[in-house]
């Protein structure tokens, strides 16, 4: 039987903040798993629940102000250990390998992925940080 944890998602675009409950998700490959233990709360948050940013998938859980412990961390992750205190911000990662990226001007990628709107964020117990082997986080 899987562990829970409550967070509070959108379960569609417009719609009102929910409690749920949720399994306690686990770290795929260059991902860390983060017990959340603060989220800023931002008026960009408006972006995932009214849903302004194309090609959204919901439910989605908010909160791209993170901040917390790594509690796990997934296959091929060297850069960062479990206990380590770590933030994520906007910009939750990058593919390193579209043309901006190999300019070195990252908040471009063509790939960008978005805490708490690309992947979900810090509005529950635990978050997974899809990371890119640990770029996506920030020691705190």
């Amino acid at each position: 039987m899987m562990a829970t944890m409550q967070a509070v998602q959108v379960p569609k675009p417009g719609a009102d903040f929910e409690l749920v409950e949720r399994d306690i998700p686990e770290p795929g490959p260059a991902q860390v798993r983060i017990r959340v233990q603060a989220c800023g709360i931002c008026h960009s948050d408006v972006v995932t629940k009214d849903g302004l940013f194309p090609g959204m998938s919901y439910p989605r859980v908010p909160g791209h102000e993170v901040a917390g412990v790594i509690d796990e961390v997934g296959a091929g992750v060297q850069d960062w250990q479990k206990g380590e205190r770590v933030g994520v911000g906007w910009h939750g990662g990058q593919d390193g390998t579209c043309p901006a990226c190999r300019r070195g001007d990252f908040t471009n990628c063509a790939n960008a992925q978005v805490c708490g709107v690309s992947y979900d964020g810090g509005y529950q117990e635990f978050t997974d940080s899809p990371g890119f082997s640990g770029n996506a986080l920030s020691p705190s």
